[in-house]
């Protein structure tokens, strides 16, 4: 697939970073007009609505899907892009771009731009979760409530200090589930803090809770925090939580698999890119080399 797209989507969420996905659309465009290319623009009107159009415009003939959103924006897209020889390729815009950072791209809309038009490509794993996908990190307990404390907020408050101030309000009342937690060389019984499976490195706008995971070994990355623990000492692990360092503490446990199952006797949720994507019990699998990304060389992973 290393040739130069030419029937290329923008898939614009005019909601996402309020209004910054209108915003980062408009400027495409005119980047993309000015190299002579022509793109066809779709806009999302609510919620799962990429995921109809994108797989709308793969019946169409799509070779390159732009995403001009968040995280939860490119969730929805990937759900129609899996196993799908369509290159895609974010334009953060989001309140977390995790999925952007990994592939190297932060904010550059010129190197978005020349990574489409190159048509250089690559194949990344995709995490598949009782049938439905997702691309960086996947979040059980504790951070799988924040994710939807957060989601649910109303608060201008972006990435690192929306995840942090969503962290602290859940944390007085968060209480660990009991659950059964197996992977491909072990399982763990007992009360969980929380299980994040990691397709990619980060969540949260940029916080590296799987700091050696990449998507294109096969493998899944989880961390997993078990038993109970304290307000003070969930605290006192954030700073190292941010430098990727907390696989230091004695909580802390880092496992690689190819397949992880989770059940428990109430319902856990498990939320990834800003969405509520599955719940218990949860059958989590790596799908290896089922996404095509474009390249834009700048080191991804």
């Amino acid at each position: 697939m290393d040739t130069p797209h030419k029937n290329i989507h923008l898939l614009v969420n005019p909601v996402s970073g309020w209004g910054k996905g209108v915003e980062v659309a408009e400027q495409l465009r005119r980047r993309f007009q000015a190299r002579g290319v022509a793109c066809h623009e779709m806009r999302t009107r609510r919620r799962g609505h990429a995921t109809e159009l994108v797989r709308r415009a793969v019946e169409d003939g799509a070779e390159a899907m732009v995403v001009c959103g968040g995280d939860g924006t490119v969730h929805e897209a990937v759900q129609s892009l899996a196993h799908r020889e369509v290159c895609m390729i974010p334009a953060p815009a989001g309140r977390c771009n995790d999925f952007g950072l990994a592939l190297g791209l932060d904010h550059d809309l010129d190197a978005v731009v020349d990574a489409v038009l190159a048509g250089k490509t690559r194949r990344w794993d995709l995490v598949k979760v009782n049938g439905r996908y997702f691309c960086t990190v996947g979040a059980v307990g504790f951070d799988a409530v924040v994710s939807r404390y957060v989601d649910e907020m109303k608060t201008p408050l972006r990435g690192k200090p929306a995840y942090i101030y969503g962290l602290l309000r859940v944390l007085t009342h968060y209480q660990a589930p009991r659950v059964n937690l197996t992977w491909d060389h072990g399982e763990y019984q007992g009360p969980m803090f929380m299980a994040a499976v990691g397709n990619t490195a980060t969540y949260g706008g940029a916080i590296p809770v799987v700091p050696m995971a990449r998507a294109d070994d096969g493998m899944l990355d989880i961390c997993l925090v078990a038993g109970p623990v304290g307000f003070m000492r969930v605290v006192g692990l954030l700073p190292k939580i941010m430098r990727g360092k907390h696989g230091e503490a004695r909580e802390v446990e880092f496992l690689r698999s190819t397949k992880v199952t989770i059940e428990s006797h109430s319902p856990v949720e498990l939320w990834a890119e800003g969405e509520p994507v599955a719940s218990t019990p949860l059958r989590i699998e790596v799908a290896p080399a089922s996404l095509w990304v474009a390249d834009p060389g700048n080191g991804s992973k």
